[in-house]
């Protein structure tokens, strides 16, 4: 989502033990408040143009802004122990809450200086695993540059290193999967399509293209925890450390949208097909195939899947995997607590417009707008699933087992529209932007 904002704030709740929601102190939040940038207080940084990414993991959270004369800065807040906000940020000892950043302050990409040398390489692209963050160079006419840091558990910094302990950044070598792929040679282009972390593997979407860029493949690549078969090997190792390419075909039969769990990994392609890897104990990959709508979205919680779908007038969001904590928005649940594929119970029922959903850990957000409504004025975020640290911002601790209106909330009065929304690792964020922006 590409939204031009004027003045507007990032309002986070939920878990925040390290800090990781950068509204300035390491207590929860059970209910939305505004992040604090510092230097800039609770307002976005001035002059900010989009939000392209935000990532959280375990207890960490990383931002990329772009700014409107071109700038893109990226900001960090929470816990850096094991180098996953840069190595400045990195303890060798015990960590604490005092050396946890409790506002987002700006970080120094890694091997900024490096990157000058060799031309103008930008942030574009940012993620983040349990205690590990990614981040994604691009410079036109070379190839992507991927940056991993943090910690290397499951071998999630994709080196293949042996230490667990905090180390500087890696620049990951992606060269070494590419074989014989479309006559791919040392002196092909690389590009980055997409990146996606669960709490343990990441999934690369990769273009290769010919030197002469005459002709590409399109492949996947991932590393990281593998015991479940999530990244499609077939030995079920504990791990892989270092990237190698997932056995889906994305060359003839594209990919549109990619989630990861916990366990499990799951590929919406262009034809509308779904390709699932990895555990299905708790019903995450269930009947996934049956859904005959046409599929706009995937997404992942940690043991569930989500699939936003539209046909005509109709609008619906399915769902299958656990439903211990009402994460499948819907209230019939069997007696294990897993549920077949069915459609979350929206109350607004299926007229209302589904713009754009989140999955956290094992809660949901939604955000939804009125047919018709071009400007999406009337957006309103919806959750649901589990709420033990307040993370849907209701004010409550309770899990929610049906949608309920998160924002705005007891038909407040506003003149700030929600224009994004992200979800995470027990806490949630909203962007608001004023109306009429």
């Amino acid at each position: 989502m590409h939204t031009l904002y004027d003045v507007f704030v990032l309002l986070a709740a939920g878990s925040n033990a390290r800090g990781q929601l950068g509204i300035g102190s390491s207590d929860d939040a059970h209910t939305f408040t505004p992040c604090v940038f510092n230097g800039h207080g609770p307002r976005i940084p001035p002059n900010t143009d989009r939000i392209i990414s935000l990532a959280s993991g375990a207890n960490h959270t990383v931002v990329l802004l772009q700014l409107r004369d071109g700038e893109v800065q990226l900001w960090g807040a929470g816990d850096g122990s094991k180098g996953q906000l840069g190595p400045e940020r990195a303890v060798r000892t015990k960590a604490t809450v005092e050396d946890s950043m409790l506002m987002f302050m700006q970080l120094a990409p890694p091997f900024s200086k490096l990157f000058q040398k060799k031309g103008l390489f930008t942030c574009r692209l940012v993620a983040a695993a349990w205690e590990t963050t990614y981040i994604v160079f691009s410079c036109p006419g070379k190839s992507d540059i991927l940056v991993s840091m943090g910690s290397n558990d499951f071998g999630a910094l994709g080196i293949a290193a042996s230490t667990s302990t905090p180390t500087n950044p890696r620049i990951i070598n992606l060269s070494t999967v590419l074989g014989d792929k479309a006559g791919a040679t040392c002196s092909s282009n690389i590009s980055i399509k997409s990146i996606h972390a669960g709490p343990r593997h990441v999934i690369l979407e990769l273009y290769v293209y010919t030197a002469d860029g005459t002709s590409s493949s399109h492949i996947l690549v991932g590393w990281g925890a593998s015991r479940h078969g999530q990244l499609g090997q077939k030995s079920r190792t504990p791990c892989i450390d270092r990237p190698t390419v997932i056995p889906v075909d994305i060359q003839s039969d594209p990919l549109r949208s990619c989630s990861l769990g916990n366990e499990h990994t799951v590929i919406l392609h262009q034809s509308n097909r779904i390709s699932t890897l990895g555990s299905n104990r708790k019903g995450q990959l269930e009947s996934l195939s049956s859904v005959r709508m046409h599929i706009e979205e995937i997404g992942c919680t940690w043991n569930g899947t989500y699939m936003r779908a539209r046909e005509g007038g109709q609008n619906v969001l399915f769902a299958t995997g656990s439903n211990t904590k009402g994460q499948l928005g819907r209230c019939n649940t069997t007696a294990t607590g897993m549920n077949i594929i069915g459609a979350v119970e929206f109350p607004e029922g299926p007229t209302m417009h589904i713009t754009k959903f989140a999955c956290g850990s094992e809660h949901v957000l939604a955000l939804t707008s009125q047919p018709g409504d071009e400007n999406n004025i009337s957006n309103c975020v919806w959750g649901w699933g589990w709420n033990e640290h307040g993370n849907l911002g209701l004010g409550l601790l309770e899990d929610i087992p049906r949608p309920a209106q998160l924002w705005p909330r007891n038909n407040m009065s506003t003149v700030e529209k929600v224009v994004d929304i992200w979800a995470a690792c027990g806490n949630s964020w909203l962007a608001l932007s004023s109306i009429g922006t």
